[in-house]
């Protein structure tokens, strides 16, 4: 072999070597994340869509640098395939952890199987069931079956503590967790069922329980007590500052051994109404169930509602005072504030003043 010969050839392999070298490093740089920070978006693997499309709708659409690169990827790593679907992806990952989350149907978010459900502040149970039920496949009769259901009931105190052992025991109560099913914003899965449903909600209510749970010996009462004290104070009150003095007007009176006289309760008691100027029409009060608290001293058989972590948080921090009476203006005849009063007297004139009657 020559002398140029061999220049020839080293001049062919430095230039290999400096072609593969500057490629690798094209290679390198067009495979990494398009952004430095997480920036999720939802992109769409469309039914009978090719691969090659896929990859240059994700370059087209700045979720991977490079179609090209990243098919070389998907040669190097074997993941040349995907599912269709709706994929939650971050721009931040390199194309071989784009690659992995498209050929992984866990990853995906199937849009047509969700939906969102608002359950609000003060829900009863048997709505809630009504309202997850209207757009999921499950049936209100069975999320009701299995809440009252002692071996469902035990299965999930194994897990979230917010659950009190009590409620295994309210054999008088038209729903065992009712207060427990935590009001929130949840997004489920049309196809889930009654038991995955329940649980999420229960865990839910367990994670904002961590919040509260060393300040329920604050109270000499039970948790159960409290919970349902908390459900009448929702109903009864919207702001912090009403919410805490109206817990403390109840625990007032049950110092004194005096009716609680709410007349949300009356509206549980009833069951049916739709209407609260309906269920608390002065007829009703004395409608004979254990749930009336104008009929029966001390608190319900157990909570009325499904109360917020601001309602449970007010009554463990209530407002001490010295009032037995409170009422709300409910038609605005003034300022649409609660007033409260300390004697049976100035209770009446407020009443008077307030609802004409």
């Amino acid at each position: 072999m020559t002398t140029t010969t061999k220049r020839v050839l080293v001049g062919i392999v430095v230039a290999l070597v400096i072609a593969l070298g500057s490629f690798f490093a094209l290679y390198k740089v067009n495979t990494q994340g398009v952004t430095k920070n997480s920036e999720t978006v939802l992109f769409e693997v469309k039914q009978g869509e090719s691969f090659q499309t896929t990859l240059d709708r994700l370059e087209s659409e700045g979720i991977i640098r490079s179609a090209f690169f990243t098919k070389i990827e998907s040669k190097i790593s074997k993941k040349n395939q995907t599912f269709h679907g709706t994929f939650e992806l971050d721009k931040s990952l390199n194309s071989k952890e784009i690659l992995t989350r498209l050929a992984d149907p866990d990853f995906s978010k199937d849009t047509t199987n969700n939906v969102t459900v608002t359950l609000v502040e003060g829900i009863w149970a048997k709505d809630i069931a009504k309202e997850i039920a209207a757009v999921t496949n499950t049936k209100a009769e069975r999320f009701l079956e299995l809440w009252n259901s002692n071996e469902f009931i035990e299965s999930l105190m194994k897990d979230y503590e917010v659950i009190p052992a009590s409620v295994l025991k309210l054999d008088n109560v038209r729903v065992k967790l009712e207060g427990y099913l935590y009001p929130d914003t949840y997004n489920l899965k049309k196809d889930a069922s009654e038991e995955d449903i329940t649980r999420e909600l229960i865990k839910n209510g367990n994670d904002k329980f961590q919040q509260y749970k060393n300040d329920l010996k604050k109270l000499d009462m039970s948790q159960e007590e409290i919970m349902t004290l908390a459900s009448i104070v929702e109903y009864e009150a919207s702001t912090d500052e009403d919410m805490k003095l109206v817990a403390g007007v109840f625990l007032n009176r049950l110092k004194q051994n005096m009716k609680l006289q709410s007349s949300v309760t009356v509206c549980y008691s009833l069951y049916e109404f739709d209407s609260w100027t309906e269920c608390e029409s002065a007829k009703n009060n004395q409608h004979d169930t254990v749930y009336n608290t104008y009929v029966y001293e001390g608190l319900p058989p157990g909570p009325i509602l499904n109360p917020s972590l601001k309602a449970i948080t007010a009554v463990l921090n209530y407002t001490p005072s010295d009032y037995i009476f409170f009422i709300a203006d409910v038609n605005n005849v003034k300022d649409g504030k609660v007033y409260y009063q300390v004697t049976y007297e100035e209770h009446e004139a407020v009443r008077k003043e307030l609802l004409g009657y």
